[in-house]
């Protein structure tokens, strides 16, 4: 059982968040201390991130993601 909202795309959420900070992959990367592959595979949906990760992710942005 999924714990997660049918429709919910978490990483549209983080590249729209991200592009309205005017960030680049890289610059997020480079905030979040993880390497520019992570933010595109989360942004791509190609991997299910560990929560440790996707946390770094959203440390680096200037605000956290409404949800």
């Amino acid at each position: 059982m999924s714990l997660v909202p049918v429709g919910f795309d978490p990483g549209a959420r983080l590249r729209s968040v991200r592009e309205l900070h005017r960030l680049s992959q890289h610059e997020l990367a480079r905030r979040a201390g993880v390497t520019n592959s992570t933010i595109s595979l989360i942004e791509k949906n190609k991997n299910s991130p560990s929560l440790a990760s996707l946390k770094k992710a959203l440390d680096g942005l200037p605000r956290v993601l409404p949800l």
